[in-house]
């Protein structure tokens, strides 16, 4: 006789709905108490006004904003930053990580089948399954098998892993901002270092023309030693103030050899290349303040908008610890093939199958339910409570830049008109010096006064390249969060 293949009998359909009817209902004795969040998200709104500066437009900074400095070298030292620095390597890293956390969460709303297979050989019990000879054979020695397939699926009746996926996908966004952000930190660390190598440029240049002037000034002593006006006292002052100027010009040359150094390893170079760093040529970049600053401030910064999405994924996590109260039902399945001797495995008497739902309801876990649902929903607190620290932080960061641009204008004028007297007291000085109507010692100190608002007039030059760097910065360096609107950038967080 042929062996036949037995059916695997339908579970009636009634008998499944009832199943679920009775896990529906079981699900409202799981009841649990609401957790509302109880901080709430600042708002654009709540910014206020921020000083005012001059400004020559209205537009935000763009997503290459170096280059409006003009200087090719700085903008081959930062794209080759951004194409193999290690801080964004490892930002990288945390997106494909972030990217596999949500395949990870998504396949388990997917079905999944396993096969197995398990072959043994040993004695067996006399007084278990099998009976003693000759009605069976327990005592002796056997080969059992077991072949099968199985198979289940989340059916996700209440949500469960869909709130899960959201939050791995607003994780994936955090990761995604975080390289925004360590992409805008590190552009404007690179601008900064670069600005102040300019900025040491032009101080040699100060130095330069000042050991210029000493220099002339020492040949003058000579010449009025040589006619008796002076004695080598002056001559020696005078050369004692030059070698002071080299020492500090020294000392500068290896301030720019470090600051060198600096920009090399910001781009991802190593120190031999420092080397081939040439002279800053860059232009004076307009501050821009756009009219749109309190309103559109919240999305255009890189940091405010991971936390935004952190707030997300906290919120998504709170919902998922509240959907843990309610049945887990798992639809699962099995079909094989089970035997004592192998020869008999594969046969159609060994077919074996089952399906059918699996249902957990949790009834009583000494509260582990609830502290897990008040700790997500602490997360969730403790996310808006970061964000709005880092919203205080953002609009102090602009604040403090606006507030030192406002009178950068008016600072400059009056050091350049510092620095116009300075030049031509020293000038008149130096007549006198000349003519013998003044000692060496009023050159000397003249002299002093003109160095003093030329190192102050290069400062301020600096100090606005600076500040236009880190202006930029306060602003997001370009970056927009297309999840943020212009009404309001703060996040909903999840009151259940």
């Amino acid at each position: 006789m042929k062996n036949k293949t037995m059916p695997i009998p339908a579970m009636p359909s009634k008998r499944l709905g009832a199943l679920a009817l009775a896990a529906s209902m079981l699900a409202g004795c799981a009841s649990y108490a609401p957790i509302p969040a109880t901080e709430k998200p600042i708002t654009a709104a709540s910014l206020g006004a921020m000083p005012a500066v001059k400004a020559s437009d209205s537009q935000w900074p763009t997503d290459h904003w170096w280059q409006a400095y003009g200087d090719p070298q700085l903008d081959r030292l930062i794209t080759h930053a951004l194409d193999g620095a290690p801080s964004l390597a490892s930002a990288r890293a945390r997106i494909v990580r972030a990217q596999a956390a949500i395949d990870t969460t998504r396949s388990a709303s997917q079905p999944h089948a396993n096969a197995g297979l398990d072959l043994s050989y040993g004695r067996q019990s006399e007084n278990y399954l099998l009976p003693k000879p000759p009605l069976g054979k327990g005592g002796e020695y056997i080969s059992q098998g077991f072949a099968n397939v199985n198979f289940g699926m989340d059916l996700d009746l209440w949500g469960r892993n869909a709130v899960l996926i959201d939050a791995a996908n607003a994780s994936l966004q955090a990761a995604e901002f975080d390289r925004d952000a360590a992409r805008l930190a590190l552009t404007t660390s690179i601008a900064r270092a670069y600005a102040q190598l300019a900025a040491q440029y032009e101080l040699q240049d100060v130095l330069q023309a000042t050991l210029e002037q000493r220099r002339s000034i020492v040949g003058l002593a000579r010449q009025r030693v040589s006619s008796g006006l002076d004695t080598q006292v002056e001559v020696k002052q005078a050369q004692s103030s030059e070698a002071a100027l080299r020492i500090e010009q020294q000392q500068l040359a290896t301030a720019m050899k470090v600051t060198r150094l600096q920009i090399a390893a910001l781009s991802g170079d190593m120190p031999d290349s420092a080397d081939k760093i040439a002279r800053p040529r860059l232009a004076s970049a307009p501050f821009s303040l756009p009219s749109s600053l309190p309103l559109d401030l919240l999305g255009r910064r890189p940091e405010l908008a991971a936390q935004r999405a952190r707030i997300a994924a906290a919120a998504s996590d709170k919902e998922a610890a509240r959907l843990e109260f309610y049945p887990n039902i798992n639809l699962t399945g099995l079909i094989g093939f089970q035997s004592i001797g192998l020869g008999q495995l594969l046969s159609a008497g060994s077919l074996t199958n089952s399906i059918g739902p699996a249902i957990r309801l949790p009834l009583f876990d000494a509260g582990r339910l609830r502290a897990n649902y008040a700790g997500r929903a602490s997360d969730v607190d403790a996310a808006i409570a970061q964000y709005n620290q880092s919203v205080v932080n953002a609009a102090q960061d602009v604040a403090e830049q606006l507030a030192r641009i406002a009178d950068l204008d008016q600072e400059e004028a009056l050091t350049r008109d510092a620095l116009q007297a300075s030049e031509e007291a020293y000038r008149l000085a130096m007549l006198r010096y000349k003519g013998g109507l003044s000692p060496y010692l009023t050159a000397l100190t003249v002299e002093g006064q003109l160095l003093t608002q030329r190192r102050a007039l290069a400062s301020l030059e600096a100090r606005r390249q600076d500040l236009g760097i880190a202006l930029v910065r306060a602003l997001g360096g370009g970056f927009a969060d297309p999840s943020a609107t212009q009404a309001s950038a703060a996040p909903n967080a999840v009151q259940h």
